[in-house]
């Protein structure tokens, strides 16, 4: 009998996870950006796209691979980076397939460092860069970033 009780409880603890997943808590969404701007100060590459879909497509016509590419030219041509958000508010619902996705803005300011001089890079201190970010959640894979709204064309090209 008690053979059976340790699988019988991973198999409680699976159900309950997937029929049950943590609640709406924007706490989520937070830590996403939390990290991101943590592994964009360690010019961390994979810790930075990871949190962005494969699928990712936003209105410029940057898809994932793009991004890769931008996020790593940046790593090359800035010494390191720094990076701050406020005002986050995000709306959780679920689309008509029944996945969670949320939409999320946030004033965001980032920095380029070079040579010890800062280049505002996206926003200023003065007037931060207002975005809507779009995800979904994955049951196995947390929050996934799937576009961005509100950066202007000329942000990518720095």
């Amino acid at each position: 009998m008690a053979r059976y009780v340790i699988p019988l409880i991973i198999i409680v603890a699976l159900l309950v996870y997937f029929y049950f997943p943590g609640g709406d808590d924007t706490s989520e969404i937070e830590a996403v950006f939390n990290s991101i701007i943590e592994s964009a100060g360690e010019k961390n590459l994979e810790g930075v796209t990871e949190h962005f879909s494969l699928h990712y497509k936003d209105g410029h016509g940057v898809t994932y691979p793009v991004l890769k590419n931008l996020t790593q030219n940046a790593f090359e041509k800035y010494d390191g980076f720094q990076a701050s958000y406020s005002g986050l508010s995000a709306t959780i619902g679920e689309n008509e397939n029944g996945e969670k996705e949320a939409a999320a803005n946030l004033d965001i300011i980032v920095k380029g460092i070079k040579s010890g001089k800062k280049q505002n890079l996206i926003g200023s201190d003065v007037s931060p860069e207002n975005i809507t970010v779009m995800l979904k959640k994955s049951s196995f894979r947390g929050w996934k970033i799937i576009e961005v709204e509100g950066i202007e064309k000329s942000d990518y090209s720095q």
